[in-house]
């Protein structure tokens, strides 16, 4: 956008520096003022410009498995419906990076979807084989679902990883896995010898850091990691700290802002470690905070989402906030009457970018 494409009081380089910093619901209110507006948030300087700059406070998405419904909660105690219809299909949220979701088919089992809820664009992939899944020759269960999305050359891959089984038989230690790559269009396939398990948190929370993806698995001694591009697993160790009093403790695995994060709770306290190196794997204890203030959930609550200034909790009912500067707690969004479902069994974190499904020309 050029100084002449807009005539306004202010220098064209300044308002575009205004605009990358405006939430992404008041950004797309402008876009109403002119043609040039409109098409800002479509020009690739802008999306990564936004991406530099926006405001980074993560975003919890809640999802109702008995309605297929989401809502969405900020900081701000803003609750709001978060729709999924531009899809037309009934979805399960599986994963999500840098702004783009990774949905699975509730109708059709094998379909998958990547998209952007706040440009409402998406991207249905390819199935991973030609003939669906039949009762009569099942192949495995998708166990890890995981999103890796690139900022710099805005590819994507989706990782779908589960152990293989016969029918009526119990799953075996091959582990399948299937990587998609949106450059290609297509799948790959490998197998490997896992016997590792994961719980339904493990599952949900996956972290992409580095180009890597990352889960906790049940045992906690260590995260499993994936190489999208090499197509390699690894294995990487936890805090010694973390290790030598898991005991009675709650291990969970959550992003810091593009860094990998874990999240121990013992008792009334609630310590989160940071990677600072992949290489040299070195933790940093991040911040500790205790659950005194709420120790009537302390037992039941879990983390969701996680950033510099702010932790995203759950319990049964109840979604809260804890202000890691200001050091205090307050209650979001509650559920009134019974509920079929806890709400962190379905809540994930989310951060709101512009980045495009579609490689185009930009």
């Amino acid at each position: 956008m050029s100084s002449s494409d807009f005539n306004g009081c202010l220098p064209v380089d300044l308002l575009v520096q205004i605009l990358a910093r405006l939430p992404v619901k008041s950004l797309f209110r402008f876009r109403s003022v002119c043609k040039i507006l409109c098409r800002l948030p479509l020009e690739k300087h802008f999306i990564e410009l936004y991406y530099r700059t926006a405001p980074k406070d993560p975003i919890l998405l809640l999802e109702y498995p008995e309605s297929g419904a989401f809502l969405s909660v900020d900081r701000f105690r803003d609750v709001s419906p978060f729709s999924l219809a531009f899809l037309n299909d009934k979805v399960n949220i599986r994963a999500s990076c840098n702004g783009l979701i990774c949905c699975s088919s509730v109708r059709n089992r094998g379909v998958y979807y990547v998209c952007n809820p706040v440009t409402r664009e998406f991207r249905a992939l390819p199935r991973t084989r030609d003939r669906p899944l039949t009762r009569c020759q099942p192949e495995y269960e998708a166990t890890l679902v995981g999103l890796a999305f690139d900022p710099f050359s805005w590819n994507f891959n989706v990782v779908l990883a589960g152990f293989y089984r016969l029918f009526g038989h119990r799953p075996r230690d091959d582990f399948v896995c299937q990587v998609f790559d949106s450059q290609t269009n297509s799948w790959n396939r490998s197998v490997s010898s896992m016997n590792d398990e994961f719980t339904h948190m493990n599952r949900c929370q996956v972290v992409c850091s580095c180009g890597l993806l990352h889960w906790l698995t049940q045992s906690w001694s260590y995260l499993l990691v994936f190489d999208p591009k090499s197509g390699v697993w690894g294995k990487m160790s936890l805090p010694v700290e973390v290790l030598t009093t898991r005991s009675g403790s709650r291990l969970y695995l959550l992003e810091l802002e593009g860094s990998v994060s874990v999240v121990q709770i013992t008792g009334m306290l609630m310590n989160i470690w940071v990677l600072n190196n992949h290489r040299t794997e070195l933790w940093t204890l991040f911040d500790s905070v205790h659950l005194r203030c709420i120790n009537v959930f302390a037992a039941s609550i879990f983390p969701i989402s996680l950033s510099r200034d702010v932790v995203f909790m759950a319990t049964q009912k109840k979604i809260m906030i804890y202000n890691l500067k200001g050091k205090v707690w307050k209650e979001l969004y509650s559920v009134n009457g019974p509920v079929t479902y806890p709400l962190w069994f379905s809540a994930y974190g989310f951060r709101s970018t512009l980045f495009p499904c579609h490689l185009r020309a930009l």
